[in-house]
């Protein structure tokens, strides 16, 4: 009865040893630039996931795709920060090819008339917020 147990439990399979149920809850992890990075260090099995452009694909529609704009703020004693200004939901804003992988970039940004310019594979976009 005591090998019995000692022999299944030797081959009794962990939930994180399923890619898929791995994948689920890899794509669950915050939208934060540094949490796939340190996720994929963990070890090779989770490099292969978190690097696979399928499951960044994936990870960009569940999280959907926005564009965080920072604005620098002065207060009343003279000392300057930086405050989250606006936040863009691009996704709705934008209709991309899911095909192309939402590479998106802000190429340019002009505040005096809240314009932001976004270069896709698809070609340039122009928001005025």
């Amino acid at each position: 009865m005591r090998s019995e147990r000692a022999e299944m439990s030797r081959h009794r399979r962990s939930p994180l040893d399923d890619d898929d149920l791995l994948s689920e809850i890899l794509l669950r992890l915050p939208p934060q630039p540094y949490s796939l990075p340190r996720a994929s260090l963990v070890c090779k099995r989770w490099r292969g996931l978190a690097s696979d452009p399928g499951f960044c694909r994936c990870f960009r529609i569940h999280h959907h795709f926005t564009a965080q704009l920072w604005k620098r703020k002065t207060d009343c004693n003279g000392v300057a920060s930086w405050g989250l200004g606006r936040t863009v939901a691009l996704d709705e804003l934008l209709s991309l090819n899911s095909e192309s992988g939402y590479l998106i970039s802000i190429i340019g940004y002009a505040e005096e008339n809240n314009l932001v310019f976004l270069g896709t594979a698809e070609g340039v976009f122009m928001i005025q917020l």
